[in-house]
C-alpha cells in the first residue's frame, strides 16, 4: 500500500502547484482524507498486533513521536532559514505577516509558536481568526480575518498533522471500542460534518476540524477489522489483485470520469477503504512498496519549503511548476529518509524489539508493517 500513499502525497503537491499537462489525480482535499482512511487501518492494525501488552501505550506514542517530528523540525529550520532569506531580500513571506500586517498579542504569539513547534493545534489556524488588537477569535471562514491566521504558520500544508495526532491520542481507546460504540461515534461525526457543512457551506469546519473528520479514521479502523476477519491470510491472488488494481485506477483517475460531486466522493471513499485491506495483503512484503510508502510523509511534509522555492519567478521550471516540485520534492524526500528517518526506523525498530524482550514476548515482524 505503500505506492497509494506516495501517489496521494504527490496529488497534495499537484493541488498546491499545478496540474501536470492538464492531468492531476485526486484531489489534494480527498487525498488528505484518503490518508486519514489509510491512518486509521494502520493504527488499527500496529495497535491490535503490536502494541497489544501492558505498557504498550508509552511505546505507541513515542513511536509516534520519533516518526513525525525530526522530519518535521527539519523542515521547520529550513523553512524558517528561506523566511528569513526572503524578508531580507524584501519579498512577502511569512514573516511579513508577524511584523507587518498584524500585531500579535502575548497570548497569540504563545499559540502560534506552540503550534508552529508541536504540531498540536496547528490546524486550528484555519478555524481562527486576528483582530485589530491581535487576539484570536473563532470565525467561520478563515479567510475573513485580515490577515488569516494560516498565513502565521511557516509549514501551512502540516495542518493535517494536527489533525492526526489529534486521532493518534484517542486511537489506543477507539480500537478497544466494540464495532456498534465506533458505529455511533461516526454516524455522530457524519452528522456534525454535515451540520457544519450546512451553516457554513464548506471549509474550515466540515474539512479542518478534528471531530467532523474522525469518520475517516474510523472508516479506516473497521477496514482493519474486515481485513483481520475476513482477507488475512484468505483472499486469493487474483482477488487481491483485482481490488488492487481498482484502488490504483481510483486515485490515478478520479477526475477523468464524471463531474465533482459528493455522491463521486462518497464513492471514492467507499472504494479506499474496502481495497486498502486487500491492497496491503498483496504488497506487506514487498521492499519496494515499503520504500515508495516511507517516501510519502518527507514528501507532503516537505511540500511547503520545495514549493515555496520553485514557485519563485527566477527558478527555472521543467514543464511547469507542478511537475517541477513533484521531481524536487521527491528528491528532498529521498535525501531526508536516507540522512534522517532511516537512522531513525532503526532506533524504532530497536525499542520495539527491546520492549518486546522485556515483556517475554517475541512479536513478529511483518516487512510492511509501520513502526508506529
Amino acid at each position: 500500500m505503500g505506492f497509494i500513499r506516495f501517489l496521494l502525497a504527490c496529488a497534495v503537491v499537484l493541488a498546491h502547484t499545478s496540474t501536470i499537462m492538464g492531468y492531476s489525480p485526486v484531489a489534494g482535499n480527498l487525498a488528505v482524507q484518503c490518508f486519514y482512511i489509510i491512518s486509521g487501518f494502520y493504527m488499527a492494525m500496529v495497535l491490535t498486533e503490536k502494541y497489544n501488552k501492558p505498557g504498550a501505550s508509552y511505546q505507541f506514542y513515542t513511536n509516534r513521536a520519533l516518526k513525525i517530528y525530526p522530519a518535521y523540525w527539519l523542515n521547520l529550520i529550513l523553512l524558517i532559514f528561506w523566511a528569513v532569506f526572503v524578508y531580507h531580500q524584501h519579498y512577502p513571506g511569512t514573516l511579513d505577516f508577524y511584523t507587518k500586517y498584524a500585531h500579535p498579542s502575548l497570548s497569540t504569539y504563545i499559540y502560534l509558536i506552540l503550534a508552529n513547534l508541536l504540531l498540536i493545534g496547528l490546524d486550528w489556524v484555519f478555524l481562527l481568526g486576528i483582530n485589530k488588537s491581535g487576539q484570536l477569535y473563532f470565525t467561520g471562514y478563515f479567510n475573513s480575518s485580515k490577515p488569516s491566521v494560516y498565513n502565521f504558520a511557516f509549514n501551512g500544508a502540516a495542518w493535517t498533522i494536527g489533525v492526526e495526532l489529534a486521532f493518534y491520542l484517542i486511537a489506543p481507546w477507539l480500537n478497544k471500542r466494540k464495532n456498534y460504540i465506533l458505529l455511533t461515534i461516526f454516524l455522530l461525526s457524519l452528522g456534525l460534518r454535515l451540520w457544519c457543512y450546512h451553516l457554513q457551506d464548506g471549509p474550515p469546519w466540515d474539512y479542518m476540524f478534528f471531530p467532523t473528520q474522525l469518520i475517516y479514521f474510523i472508516g479506516g479502523m473497521f477496514s482493519y477489522r474486515m481485513y483481520a476477519k475476513y482477507i488475512k491470510n484468505k483472499a486469493s491472488k487474483a482477488l487481491l489483485y483485482l481490488f488492487y488494481g481498482i484502488l490504483l485506477c481510483v486515485v490515478l483517475l478520479y477526475y477523468q470520469f464524471f463531474e465533482e460531486n459528493y455522491a463521486k466522493q462518497i464513492v471514492l471513499f467507499l472504494c479506499i477503504a474496502l481495497c486498502i485491506p486487500f491492497a496491503f495483503e498483496l504488497t506487506k512484503k514487498s521492499r519496494i512498496d515499503r520504500f515508495l510508502g516511507n517516501l510519502s510523509y518527507p514528501i507532503y511534509i516537505g511540500q511547503s519549503l520545495i514549493i515555496k522555492i520553485v514557485s519563485a519567478k527566477r527558478f527555472p521550471k521543467l514543464i511547469d511548476v507542478g511537475f517541477t516540485a513533484v521531481i524536487i520534492v521527491i528528491v528532498y524526500a529521498l535525501i531526508v529518509q536516507w540522512l534522517l528517518n532511516s537512522p531513525i526506523e532503526k532506533y524504532r525498530a530497536k525499542r520495539i524489539k527491546n520492549f518486546n524482550a522485556k515483556t517475554g514476548e517475541n512479536t513478529p515482524v511483518i516487512p510492511n508493517l509501520p513502526l508506529s
